[in-house]
């Protein structure tokens, strides 16, 4: 029986440990560990079983101890030392977070697996990299490729013959038609639209709600519809030094 470890304890860490918690491959093949995260209290004012909930949900006794919150925090994902049975998944949305925290890892031989959430539809003749999540009532036609440490969110609908390299990350509710090329490191933000035979270059960004009709070029951020090039500066105080 292996060990699951979760990078990153935020929101979507959380939407992970229950994706987790209902794969099949749960106390099956993998039990959860735990989460690696480098912010002290990040899982403090959370409850961490439904009954703590007000006006919690009038669940069976099986499902209260099924879906628990009280996993600890293991460490920093920057110094942890893989153990042998350990396996990992990254639920850091932002890519290239994503690569800082998850690399160091893999260069100390940590193993990841891929998870599949079992409400999404994926053909038997789609591929999917280890790393990768792909969340409930995702579609995924034949022949469409998801490399690895990739995201896909709930309801969203990959074509044929797409190709998703590595450390992208497509969030809610998006259409990917067919014959699409997204390069590595791109992010597609929920509800957008990506038409046929369109190519997303390395590291570009797809504002939430856009329409790409072409090409959009390297380290490029595109929004509306038509999405059209738009330029923006980030905050200056980023917290981009922890998860």
């Amino acid at each position: 029986m292996k060990n699951l470890i979760i990078i990153g304890a935020s929101g979507f860490g959380r939407e992970v440990l229950m994706m987790a918690i209902d794969n099949p491959s749960h106390q099956l093949d993998w039990v959860i560990k735990g989460f690696l995260d480098n912010r002290p209290g990040i899982l403090d004012g959370f409850a961490t079983h439904a009954a703590e909930l007000p006006d919690a949900m009038d669940y069976t006794e099986e499902k209260r101890l099924r879906y628990r919150r009280d996993y600890p925090v293991l460490g920093d994902p920057l110094s942890y030392v893989p153990e042998a049975d350990d396996v990992f998944l990254c639920a850091i949305g932002n890519p290239a977070d994503r690569r800082k925290y998850t690399e160091p890892l893999i260069e100390k031989g940590a193993q990841f697996i891929r998870l599949v959430h079992p409400l999404a539809a994926v053909s038997t003749f789609a591929a999917i990299g280890k790393g990768s999540i792909i969340g409930p009532y995702a579609s995924l036609s034949p022949d469409s490729r998801i490399g690895q440490h990739v995201t896909v969110s709930s309801y969203t609908a990959i074509a044929h013959d797409t190709d998703v390299a590595d450390w992208v990350e497509i969030g809610a509710h998006c259409l990917i038609a067919g014959n699409v090329s997204i390069a590595s490191g791109a992010r597609i933000h929920p509800g957008s639209v990506v038409t046929a035979k369109s190519r997303i270059g390395e590291n570009a960004v797809v504002a939430a709600g856009s329409v790409v009709f072409k090409h959009v070029s390297a380290n490029t951020t595109v929004i509306g519809n038509p999405a059209h090039r738009f330029d923006w500066k980030p905050e200056t105080n980023s917290e981009s030094k922890a998860l």
